[in-house]
């Protein structure tokens, strides 16, 4: 069998997250044989899934299902969609980059013979700007380093969201064999709806190819600008001076050029790439003078300042930009910790022995021993039983005794570490907000919450979903388990309108630590 990719890339992610949202409308039932499958046939091949980290014993899930998806090599996906646009909006966006720098510094530099160009004006638009927006984005990446799992604001978000979607539907023209229509559908909208939904869960992941995507445009628009300048230099007679209504004194601008020179100025001896204090007093303009009186040497000393103080200022800071954005994409890629709500059924399902009393016994896996092996039917060994602190609606209280809820919540891979009775008064509710935040100290805690999923969810039940998530630490899972109709022997089936009604309506939380399903009697 050909190795495996064991690494994970944005492509892999989307992948992920796109298979996930496919599995939504699959019954549970069919899901759970599915990976459980998948992990005996890893089993079979000399694997020890068992013994694998989350992260690669879900990358080895992710192959198996995109073998089934798509068993062609090189066969389209969302993320390989996103990616391939990525790669065509990067290329477009240094061409473009390419034709806007030219275009202004060749309009820029438009010298008529009788007004020079006023250096004030090339440093404000071409490289005082460029500082401004490279502070922007320094400060933007250090808030992102700060704040990993905050969903920040973003200036490149909206246009590429829009620009994204337009190159989508060119590929779908043009290359409608090779692109299949559900993923090019889904693909950036899958990925948008990540980064806001999974931004707790995948940090600044998705906001580094879009941020890479500027810095690219940055790099040639200034390769553009120099070209243009050089160009202007060499083969036409320009001047350069400087004027202001403000009483600047050659002195101060000399001072003031000397130190922004000093990148550069060891690497050219004497002069130091900027002009001297003669030549900046010999290149003053003075309307009411005109320019006849001043010499030439003076009006062209300017240029090499100019051209240094783009390269240094313009072109190296979005080189480093882009550098510095590719190494933090590795660095959330290796960060990603896998450890949402849809990644940890994903392993439970895998982990958890199928119910079937017609079934032989399976292999005990690698990470239940010293266990006895386990067995089809029993999923009640506590090595792969989660503790819970479940809460429970006052209206079914009675109806979930601890014999009966135990090996229900068992069959599902959960154990019960305490029950308590909620929804029966504002006040007791509160109350109980307060027990929970301080008995749930740990993210690894879980806490699952059984509703009645036959009555559509409501808007204070949701809200209170909100206040738990504040007060119990970060990345603690919520469990909502939905039940149908009370009976005599326990609950009615759910019906699949119901639940998806529930996953519609949490959805709207964009909480990745929020696991809906349905908790079927057997």
């Amino acid at each position: 069998m050909a190795a495996m990719k064991t690494s994970w890339k944005l492509d892999d992610i989307i992948d992920f997250e796109y298979f996930q949202h496919l599995d939504q409308e699959t019954p549970e039932a069919e899901l759970h044989r599915r990976d459980r499958d998948l992990y005996l046939q890893l089993q079979r091949q000399g694997e020890e899934p068992g013994n694998l980290p989350r992260r690669l014993l879900l990358r080895r899930w992710l192959n198996e299902r995109r073998q089934r998806h798509d068993p062609q090599p090189g066969g389209a996906t969302p993320g390989g969609v996103v990616v391939r646009t990525l790669m065509l909006l990067r290329r477009l966006a240094a061409l473009k980059g390419l034709i806007v720098g030219l275009a202004a510094g060749l309009a820029f530099f438009t010298y008529s013979g009788e007004t020079p160009v006023n250096v004030f004006h090339f440093l404000l638009v071409f490289v005082g700007a460029q500082l401004l927006f490279a502070l922007v984005a320094l400060v933007a990446c250090l808030l992102r380093l700060l704040f990993p799992g905050a969903v920040l604001p973003s200036l490149y978000t909206l246009p590429l969201h829009a620009g994204f979607r337009w190159l989508l539907r060119q590929m779908r023209r043009a290359l409608p064999g090779a692109v299949s229509p559900p993923a090019t559908e889904t693909a950036w909208t899958l990925a948008i709806d990540t980064f806001r939904s999974q931004g707790t869960a995948y940090g600044a992941l998705f906001y580094w190819p879009l941020f890479a995507v500027f810095q690219g445009f940055a790099i040639f628009c200034n390769i553009g600008l120099l070209a243009a300048t050089l160009a202007r230099v060499a083969f036409s007679d320009l001047a350069f001076g400087w004027q202001s209504t403000l009483s600047i004194g050659a002195d101060a601008l000399h001072r003031a050029v000397q130190l922004a020179a000093t990148p550069w100025s060891w690497l050219f001896p004497g002069h130091g790439g900027y002009p001297s204090l003669a030549e900046i007093e010999g290149s003053r303009i003075v309307l009411k003078d005109g320019i006849g009186h001043l010499a030439t040497a003076d009006l062209v000393s300017w240029w090499p300042f100019l051209v240094l103080a783009l390269f240094v200022y313009g072109l190296l800071p979005r080189i480093a930009f882009a550098v510095a954005g590719r190494l933090l994409e590795e660095r959330s890629l290796a960060g990603a910790a896998f450890d949402t709500a849809s990644c940890r059924t994903t392993v439970r399902r895998m982990k958890t022995p199928l119910l079937s009393s017609q079934a032989p016994p399976e292999e005990a896996p690698e990470e239940a021993a010293p266990a006895p092996p386990e067995e089809e039917g029993n999923g009640e060994n506590p090595a792969h039983l989660l503790p819970q602190v479940v809460l429970v609606p006052d209206d079914i209280f009675g109806l979930c005794p601890g014999d009966r809820l135990c090996p229900l919540l068992a069959r599902r891979g959960f154990a019960v570490k305490s029950v308590h009775k909620f929804m029966t008064g504002y006040d007791e509710d509160e109350e109980m907000k307060n027990q929970l935040a301080s008995e749930i100290r740990h993210q690894d805690d879980g806490l699952l919450i059984l509703m009645e999923g036959w009555m559509p969810p409501l808007m204070g039940f949701l809200t209170y979903l909100r206040e738990l998530r504040e007060i119990l630490p970060e990345k603690t899972m919520i469990h909502l388990a939905l039940v149908g109709r009370p009976m005599r022997s326990g609950f009615a089936p759910l019906a699949a309108a119901n639940l998806h009604l529930w996953k519609k309506k949490s959805a709207a939380a964009r909480d990745p630590y929020l696991h809906v399903f349905a908790l079927d009697s057997p």
